[in-house]
């Protein structure tokens, strides 16, 4: 594949020129969705009949709910690690992962390009980079639809086989020299050549190179591959603005990419790319003209007029189209169009049908003209989701491209020691850090933390406080050991779980042990802590401890129960010997009492 703009120049318009009667179509779904359905004779029609132009825009009903389905179902990315030792590191780059999504407003982003792929049919999102106070950090950059082009022979839904992908932009030609100041001639030359084009629009609608009398040029960045290796370059139509070169952007493999990540709802035979509302486009036409025709049909009359009617029949019309019109003579006759208007009606009714099956339909919106109850609805719920399977899973596909661009990128542009906020509560700040150098005393402190004996011997010892604080004065404390959470060494598989977002990693553990808890009430601790183990929480090994420190024995309550143990065991004894004694007593008594009558029978 060349290099040279004349050979760039025509892959751009191979794709414009392919494209454009998709694009065309691509314009009209955009313009239904946006209640835009009736042409300009269309209307003058309506209004020379005295009747209102009304549109009811069951489309964006339809979209609006898929949009608002999607806003419902983000959640935040998770990193696992491919191998245990990487399990901590796996929790960093969820962080990091995360932080560039906050900052980047990605889930705005999103929800833009997600619009695009049911509208248009097509949404993308471009991974590049850009310069921070910080150093190098990802940059997202939502592409509108018609601002990008890519290799029309491409048949995939998230163009994995596309040779080449783009992204055209209009520019002053004055803002253009200062940007690229290297290139004023080329700028200069396509302002010169200026010729018309059916290709990309702009506001007004010229489709041009450059646009001579507004003084603004056309620019493409373009993303091709030759011999496998992704080229990349910026050139208008008379040369290039920045010179072909290998893509600054690696993946996971290190090797150069494409950072447009991008996907397609539907593909047709012939590579034509569309949305939900393409389907939608000839029900919607037909419950406007049949309203239209049916309210037409219900306020006039028709009227057979003789030749022998005393009133002429452009009188007759004029008359009956009244309210109150009244008409009188022989040889004329009403006509009764009630069974015209009713079949409209029909039609209507049956259009309105099609078009609330369609999509978003109203079992998984949970609207039922039934009186069902709330199980019934979710089932209905669950079942219609089956009709947007397709939908979710290409958004789905879309946003773990945009992960995984987003850890390559930090992998080869976090080089330095960072530090990221991993949550908004501000009552519980914490920061992780990136490329985080460890010094030997840094280690000698976490291992006695992690240490009970160690810290009780510290405290106990003014000797091995001494030598602790002589070796941490020491130069050689300060010497760094090893790495923390350094990207480029740290192996991750990136997953999403479609479900309602939680707004801190708070939030989220809070939700997760709400739901595991209750379960681990009545399990041993052996199995409890096994369940624990083996979830994915994060700081498990806090919960962990806690769970033990439950368990543990307490010398103190021991000692406590032993001594009341032992006075519950002295007052048994106390009552044991009380009785023994008592009954010893009554057996005396008993004896003397028997002695006494003994004798008293005696003597008498």
């Amino acid at each position: 594949m060349e290099n040279s703009v004349s050979h760039l120049v025509r892959m751009f318009e191979e794709a414009e020129n392919v494209t454009y009667e998709e694009r065309k179509r691509n314009e009209r779904d955009r313009d239904y969705y946006d209640g835009k359905q009736l042409t300009d004779a269309e209307r003058a029609a309506l209004t020379n009949r005295g009747q209102p132009p009304v549109v009811y825009n069951r489309i964006r009903r339809k979209i609006n709910y898929l949009l608002g389905m999607e806003r419902q179902s983000r959640k935040d990315p998770k990193a696992f690690p491919r191998n245990p030792n990487d399990e901590d590191a796996a929790k960093a780059a969820t962080d990091a992962i995360r932080f560039v999504c906050d900052k980047e407003s990605w889930d705005d982003k999103r929800s833009e390009g997600w619009e695009s792929i049911l509208v248009e049919g097509t949404g993308a999102i471009m991974v590049g980079a850009k310069q921070s106070r910080e150093g190098i950090d990802p940059a997202l950059t939502n592409i509108p639809w018609d601002r990008l082009f890519y290799d029309p022979h491409s048949r995939r839904a998230d163009f994995s086989d596309a040779a080449y992908m783009g992204i055209v932009t209009w520019y002053d030609v004055e803002d253009a020299k200062t940007r690229w100041q290297d290139s004023e001639d080329a700028l200069v030359q396509t302002i010169d050549a200026a010729k018309f084009t059916e290709t990309y629009d702009d506001r007004p609608k010229w489709k041009l190179w450059a646009d001579p009398s507004r003084r603004r040029v056309r620019v493409i960045e373009i993303f091709y591959k030759q011999q496998g290796i992704w080229l990349t370059c910026t050139l208008t139509e008379k040369g290039h603005l920045v010179a072909p070169a290998v893509s600054p952007y690696l993946d996971s493999e290190g090797q150069p990419e494409n950072p447009i990540k991008a996907a397609s709802l539907y593909i047709d035979r012939d590579n034509n790319r569309y949305g939900d509302v393409r389907d939608m486009i000839d029900p919607q036409d037909e419950i406007n003209k049949r309203r239209s025709k049916g309210l037409h049909l219900i306020s006039q009359r028709q009227a057979r007029v003789g030749n022998n009617a005393v009133m002429s029949p452009e009188r007759i019309k004029k008359e009956l189209a009244k309210p109150d019109g009244v008409v009188h003579g022989d040889d004329i006759e009403i006509l009764n169009t009630n069974d015209m208007a009713a079949q409209n009606l029909n039609l209507l009714q049956e259009a309105k049908s099609e078009i609330d099956l369609q999509g978003a339909n109203s079992a998984l919106q949970g609207k039922n003209e039934n009186d069902m109850s709330g199980r019934a609805i979710l089932a209905q719920q669950q079942g219609g989701l089956v009709e947007v399977a397709l939908h979710m899973d290409r958004l789905r596909q879309l946003t773990i491209d945009v992960y995984e661009a987003i850890w390559s990128r930090i992998r080869q542009f976090w080089t330095e020691e960072r530090w990221v906020r991993v949550t908004d509560d501000g009552r519980n700040v914490r920061f992780v850090g990136i490329n985080q150098p460890v010094t030997a005393a840094d280690m000698l402190m976490e291992q006695i933390q992690s240490d009970e004996a160690a810290q009780a011997k510290i405290a106990s010892d003014p000797g091995a406080q001494q030598r602790l604080q002589a070796f941490l004065q020491d130069p050689q404390a300060s010497q760094v050991v090893s790495m923390r959470n350094v990207p480029s060494e740290i192996d991750i598989d990136i997953v999403i779980d479609e479900g309602m977002d939680t707004p801190t990693v708070q939030a989220e553990q809070f939700d997760t042990l709400t739901k595991v808890l209750p379960g681990l009430i009545n399990l041993p601790p052996m199995y409890a802590k096994m369940l624990i183990q083996a979830s994915s929480l994060r700081d498990k090994e806090q919960i962990l401890e806690s769970l033990e420190d439950q368990q543990a024995p307490n010398p103190m309550a021991e000692q406590q129960a032993q001594i009341a143990m032992q006075s519950e065991v002295a007052e048994i004894e106390k009552i044991q010997s009380e009785t023994q004694k008592n009954i010893a007593t009554a057996e005396k008594t008993q004896a003397e009492t028997a002695k006494t009558g003994f004798e008293i029978g005696a003597a008498a």
